[in-house]
Formats: structure tokens, sequence, C-alpha cells
């Protein structure tokens, strides 16, 4: 069945309610398939998905830092990212799409770690070059401000109609807003953007914060791990 105005896993979850007690007679039993089912399989599928995208994602950054330290750092963004997304649907009152919000969280992780690489790397540069820890630091995140927030600005910006629902009519010539296109589109827009302003802001106060005290650690245990790989 299709209910306007209410998504699958609201039904769903009413349904299941209304038929808990239903007496079954012997050898009968009630299953949820059909979209429910195919719901389950994508949940399975991007969970994995997810888990090897941040698999990847760490090795890559562990093989150009030669450090497992600093990329743990920068991973942190995803579980704020994920965070921020949660928050979003919160505030606007939305359930967690199975599909579009979960293809929107991995696309996030991908996403939101860029910021972290770049604030990561311009302090080890500046340490390489003999700048005290605490004074990188500050001037990287100084340094790096303006262009992490304009990547961020520019990506929301760029999403916005999407996830209002606006969309052009290239055919007519005419704009066209909640089309039946941005019920399956407008979620994981909306993911993105929660995801990614929440963990920018953010970023740019824990990442500093954890590399100062993993600095710190290796200070006391005497290991430099801001040279390149050789």
């Amino acid at each position: 069945s299709d209910v306007a105005g209410r998504s699958g896993p609201e039904v769903l979850k009413d349904v299941q309610a209304a038929i808990a007690e239903y007496p079954l007679p012997a050898g009968y039993n009630i299953a949820f398939t059909g979209e429910n089912q195919d719901s389950e399989e994508a949940q399975a599928f991007l969970l994995k998905a997810f888990a090897v995208a941040l698999f990847i994602i760490f090795l890559t950054m562990v093989t150009q830092f030669n450090n497992m330290l600093q990329p743990i750092v920068i991973m942190t963004s995803v579980v704020l990212s994920i965070a921020g997304v949660l928050l979003g649907l919160l505030i606007l009152d939305m359930p967690f799409g199975v599909i579009m919000t979960g293809i929107g969280s991995i696309s996030l992780a991908g996403v939101v770690v860029n910021n972290g690489i770049v604030l990561i790397d311009f302090i080890n540069q500046l340490r390489r070059e003999g700048v005290p820890v605490t004074e990188a630091i500050v001037q990287g995140s100084i340094t790096r401000f303006r262009p992490v927030m304009l990547t961020a600005v520019t990506t929301i910006i760029s999403l916005m109609p999407m996830a209002m629902g606006i969309t052009f009519d290239f055919r007519e010539f005419q704009w066209i807003v909640g089309g039946t296109t941005s019920q399956f589109w407008s979620p994981m827009a909306i993911c993105i953007i929660f995801g990614l302003a929440f963990a920018t802001i953010l970023t740019l106060v824990v990442v500093p914060v954890l590399y100062s005290l993993i600095a710190s650690f290796e200070a006391a245990i005497g290991v430099d791990t801001t040279q390149e790989p050789a």
C-alpha cells in the first residue's frame, strides 16, 4: 500500500503494533516482506559498504601520513558528521531513510575527512619547518579556516535546491517545487547538509585539540611522526 504523507517505516510500525496480539490459527504466521524486506537487505548492504569505505579511507591516510594516530584524529570527523545527520533529522522531524539517508552518510565519510586532512597536513608542514607545536596548530587552523569554510558552504549551497525540492523542467522551461523526485532525493541532500555543516564547525575545534594531545603524547615517548615517509 502507499499511504500518502507517511513513510513506510512509520506505517509498518503501526501495523506491527496493531496485529501484535492477533490470534493466529495453528500453522500460520505473518511475515513483512516486499518493501520492508528490500529495506532490510539495503540496510545490511549499506552497513557493509560504510565499514569498507571507512577502512579504505583510514588505510589511505595511514599510508600518506606514515602515522596511526593522526588518521584516527581525522576519522573523528566522520563521527561528528553522523551526529550532525541525526541532529538534522530530529530538528526536521524526519525518519532515517535506510537507502537515501544511508547513501548520504556514506558519502559524508569521504567528504568530511578532507577538512581534517588539509588541516593536519598543513600543521605537519609547519612543524617540519621548525614551528613549535602550539603555534603550528594555531597558525594552521587560522590559515586553513577560510578554505575549509568555503568548501563546506559551497557544497551546502549547491545541495539546497535538492533539499527543498526545487527543480527546473527544461522541456517546459518552468520551475517545479515539491516534485515527485524530490521526495526521493531530498533526504540524502538534507543528510549531507546537516552532517557537513555540523562536522565542519566542530572539526575546526575538535581536530586541533586532539592533535595537540597526540603531539604531547608523542613528545613524552620521544617519537617524531611529522616527517614525510621516504
